[in-house]
């Protein structure tokens, strides 16, 4: 039997506790100061996506075609091949443009492999594997660029907790996600709400030193300074950001566009067994796993890809089909059970709070729910 299985009403599990108080006090809206970030910012799209094609499409492909003047035809289809899959991963994945520089990446790895004989050429193209991936990072800073245009654009924008913390907010399509990072150490999942039940969006400030806790993990903690409070169904938050105003705005906007995420675990018995599976993967070495897993699984299929091809074109160079077969076994395997797994924890990401739980504070737009926080009018 889990301890803290059984839960009265109004109550909280003692696995999410410390709680804020049930009830807070009633403030006056403050002046606030205006964002400084644009209405628009122009030439978003294109500028992002002209950076973006040239670091996972145009540089590799160009080192591929100048070498194909030496290399062999198949080997030369096969830097086509690595190229055309890296470019198809980032078409499909273009809204969550924090990922962009990994399919530079894994182009320009591409385009790398098929030139190491040849110089200058070989030589030129190991660089790109460090110069495209910096450059997928420039259009991923144009085109989440600050700017309200922001909350009509289908695509993931971070907002840093600041003040001396990793965490931080992310806002899908859907969801926003607390990315609490190496703020609470190994052991602690991050926290998601659904944008759709969105219903208070609130700018302000924080007077004085606080924090704010988070249901089973370390609280944030609070400086004086500009912050958002957030209420989404019965969770809340109140977090320092440097704009509140352009994220709330941001997060009023999408509320109204985004999908209703999936319900819930309907029992406090397997809310428990899917918070202890997450938890288990978000120890400190588990973590390290799940970023090095995508980013081998993907290159190791890719290789082995481009390996097969060059065997089927006949390539005196290419290795045998066993070779490239369990290359992208292995590969495939690794980016399976990845995304198993990063679907799941997205899941266990909105189950912070139990079946049934009580809200996480005094969800009233016209309280404050910790003492230090005061809304802007």
């Amino acid at each position: 039997m889990h301890r803290g299985l059984e839960m009265t009403a109004g109550e909280h599990l003692p696995e999410v506790l410390p709680a804020p108080p049930a009830t807070g006090s009633e403030v006056t809206p403050v002046a606030g100061r205006a964002s400084a970030a644009p209405e628009s910012v122009a030439g978003r799209r294109a500028q992002a996506f002209g950076l973006g094609a040239a670091a996972v499409v145009l540089i590799p492909l160009g080192f591929v075609v100048w070498g194909l003047r030496e290399l062999e035809p198949g080997v030369g289809i096969a830097g086509l091949v690595g190229v055309a899959v890296a470019t198809a991963a980032w078409l499909t994945d273009a809204r969550t443009p924090r990922r962009w520089g990994g399919w530079a990446l894994l182009a320009a790895v591409s385009a790398a492999y098929v030139n190491l004989g040849l110089a200058p050429v070989g030589l030129l193209a190991l660089v790109a594997v460090v110069v495209c991936p910096l450059l997928a990072r420039v259009a991923q800073e144009r085109f989440t660029a600050p700017g309200f245009d922001l909350a009509e654009l289908d695509v993931e924008v971070g907002f840093r907790v600041y003040h001396h913390q990793s965490a931080w907010l992310r806002i899908g399509r859907d969801r926003a996600v607390l990315a609490l990072g190496r703020m609470a150490g190994g052991g602690n999942v991050d926290q998601a709400i659904p944008l759709a039940e969105v219903s208070l969006a609130q700018p302000g400030e924080i007077i004085g030193n606080d924090s704010w806790p988070l249901p089973g993990a370390m609280a944030v903690r609070l400086v004086e300074g500009p912050a958002v409070r957030l209420v989404a169904g019965k969770q809340q938050w109140v977090l320092n950001v440097e704009d509140p105003r352009l994220v709330a705005a941001i997060l009023r906007r999408r509320q109204s566009a985004a999908w209703s995420q999936r319900t819930g675990p309907q029992d406090l018995g397997s809310w428990h067994a899917l918070r202890e599976w997450a938890t288990a993967q978000a120890t400190t070495f588990r973590k390290s796993y799940r970023v090095f897993r995508p980013i081998v699984g993907f290159v190791l299929g890719v290789l082995g890809l481009m390996l097969l091809t060059m065997r089927i074109a006949g390539s005196g160079t290419a290795p045998s089909a066993w070779l490239a077969a369990a290359a992208m076994l292995l590969g495939g395997s690794f980016v399976v059970g990845w995304l198993r797994q990063r679907t799941r924890l997205g899941y266990a990401e909105l189950q912070s709070l139990p079946p049934n739980s009580p809200p996480w504070g005094d969800l009233r737009p016209e309280v404050a729910p910790t003492p230090g926080w005061r809304p802007w009018s």
